[in-house]
Order: structure tokens, then sequence, then C-alpha cells
């Protein structure tokens, strides 16, 4: 009988036609596809944190798009000027700049300051689509990994350690 069932469904036309095809999902337009670690990053901000001991609600995430090593930074604000910062003590100072840098569309990305900060390391800036987080599917993974991570590892029910665990899980 299932195969009767089957065979009806496959030569059927208003069934094969009402679901039309499969969609082809290739490589995302404005895929990036570095050469070598570090040659280009990804970042994006964890928010809506509880308040931790130190007041941190931040969590600024620094992916490398060639290898997923990932990289963290608890932040208690999310001006351009920290971001900057943030970016040099993580990532500058240990791997130096990197060609690109994607983001999404987060104010604090987009800001002159960035922009400035990041034509001083000579890096080419992306920012995905408004509202298409799979565009930088990586990063958003991550984030969920490391948010999961975070509450699994906390010690206190407040959960007002959560930067120091942040900063311990990725190996900084």
């Amino acid at each position: 009988m299932y195969a009767d069932v089957d065979r009806f469904v496959e030569e059927c036309v208003d069934c094969s036609s009402g679901k039309g095809r499969p969609p082809n999902p290739g490589p995302s337009p404005g895929n990036i596809t570095p050469r070598q670690p570090f040659e280009a990053e990804s970042m994006d901000f964890v928010t809506h944190m509880p308040k931790s001991a130190r007041g941190n609600t931040f969590l600024l995430l620094f992916q490398d798009i060639f290898s997923g090593y990932v990289m963290c930074k608890p932040m208690s604000s999310t001006t351009a000027q920290d971001v900057a910062e943030a970016y040099e003590e993580r990532v500058f100072r240990s791997f130096g700049a990197s060609s690109l840098i994607r983001h999404d569309q987060d104010p604090q990305f987009m800001s002159e300051v960035f922009t400035r900060f990041r034509d001083l390391l000579g890096s080419r800036q992306r920012a995905t689509l408004a509202y298409r987080p799979q565009a930088n599917g990586q990063q958003e993974r991550s984030v969920q990994t490391v948010i999961r991570s975070v509450r699994a590892y906390i010690a206190e029910v407040d959960q007002s350690d959560w930067d120091d665990h942040a900063e311990r899980l990725m190996f900084p």
C-alpha cells in the first residue's frame, strides 16, 4: 500500500505543481571564504545578559571566519569606542589586523568612530543585510553556543558571575 501511495503522489500533477521545486541552498551571496586564519573576523553582541558583579551586561563575540575560533569580551556599554578598544585588546594584539570585519547592522559597528578605527587598521568592513541573521550564520550559531555554555557553568543563582565564566570558556 505504501508503494501505491508513493507512486500516486509522484505521478499526481496537482501534488507536484503545488509543492514547487525544493530550494537550492547553494552558497549565500556575500559569503566570505578567507584563505588563512584571522584574515576575516566576524563580530556580534550578546545582549540581555544579567548584570554581573563587575557591572557587565553585554558580551561582544569575535570569531575567526576561517577556523571558527571564538573570543569574547564582557562589556558594560556598547559604544563604538568600547567596541574598537575591545577589538584592539582581543583580536589585534594577538593576531594583528584582519583584512575584513563582518558584522550585523548594529549602530556601534556602523558608526563613524568604528569606521575610522577600521580605516586605521586597513581593514574592510562588510555588514550583513538587515533582519537576515543567516547571512552571518557561523557567528549567530556561536552566540547560541556561548550563551548555553555560560549558563551551564554559572555558579550563582543570580548569575552575577557570568562574565568571569565567559572569559574562561573562551580561552583568552
